[in-house]
């Protein structure tokens, strides 16, 4: 009893330091934050910090900041008429060329291209760079089960990405309307990791492009060697927690490359017009200042199925 008291005071101290530098990151974005001075407010020493960041978050620090500003950045880049010039120092990054490249690389879009699609219909999956993977041959597919919460009507994005993070193009991607088995075609070999992402009507416009409030599952690692995989493709889509690192995706952009890529159809063309709606109502509204919104029930034009053909 004593020892998992002692268990339970340590993590409780763990979270609780954690969460001071993860405030300190999102109130101070705009400055630089070294590994020792987050190890200061932590006030723990930069090897025990960085350890213990990486325990509670899943990522090291340094990657947390920069999703932070990446995310903050995205924001501004839809909620403002900020310059890009001027997000690129209000988010903490010193060289515009910089920021462009870390946003490009991390989101698969540089940051006007991401704004002119927030703004407009969906752009053409051309703007991802393709993904190549020389000597890991694809595995034949990665067979899975998500599961939302009861009641769920929405969109429910799964994918498998290169790091914890998940940001940019995916190595492999399904979409569902609900609860339910997926697969992933064309998964190279390695270790990976897999995430979903679920939208719960009404789906507003920004919410496109914006997922602190969104469902999440998953995170884990999978090795996938020749057609056996290591690690559990079962997801169980659950609330944001404090510690979730930020989501870096332009869902738009991976519901445009689910459907070229032939995985479930019926289900990615139906996500992809309904992307293509929210966007253009979102035009709308910033035009009319209208309150728009797509309901899941007793909309004629709800491009959402219930399930998949």
């Amino acid at each position: 009893m004593v020892n998992r008291g002692l268990r339970d005071s340590t993590i409780t101290a763990h979270h609780e330091s954690v969460g001071r530098v993860i405030e300190a990151m999102r109130n101070r974005i705009d400055e630089p934050l070294s590994l020792g001075a987050m190890a200061k407010i932590a006030f723990v020493s930069r090897f025990h910090f960085n350890r213990t960041f990486r325990q509670v978050t899943g990522v090291p620090p340094s990657q947390f900041l920069y999703a932070l500003r990446l995310e903050r950045a995205k924001h501004l880049l839809v909620e403002t008429q900020q310059k890009v010039i001027d997000i690129c120092y209000d988010v903490g990054y010193s060289s515009p060329g910089a920021f462009t490249r870390r946003f490009t690389d991390s989101l698969g879009i540089p940051p006007q291209a991401f704004r002119e699609l927030a703004r407009s219909s969906v752009a053409p999956i051309s703007k991802y760079p393709p993904t190549t993977r020389e000597g890991n041959p694809p595995c034949s597919s990665i067979a899975g089960y998500v599961n939302a919460p009861a009641g769920f009507h929405g969109l429910i994005f799964v994918g498998l990405f290169d790091t914890p993070i998940p940001q940019g193009k995916p190595l492999a991607c399904a979409v569902r309307t609900e609860s339910g088995p997926f697969h992933l075609r064309g998964a190279p070999q390695g270790e990976f990791y897999i995430f979903a992402l679920g939208l719960e009507h009404p789906i507003h416009a920004p919410e496109c492009f914006h997922y602190e409030s969104a469902l999440r599952g998953g995170g884990h690692a999978l090795r996938i060697s020749g057609d056996s995989v290591e690690g559990t493709t079962y997801l169980r889509l659950r609330p944001p927690r404090a510690f979730d690192p930020p989501i870096l995706l332009a869902l738009p952009l991976l519901i445009g490359q689910s459907a070229a890529g032939g995985n479930d159809n019926s289900a990615q063309a139906s996500a992809s017009r309904a992307i293509s709606t929210h966007t253009r109502l979102m035009r709308r509204q910033r035009s009319t200042g209208e309150i728009l919104q797509m309901t899941g029930e007793g909309n004629e034009k709800n491009p959402f199925p219930r399930t998949l053909a």
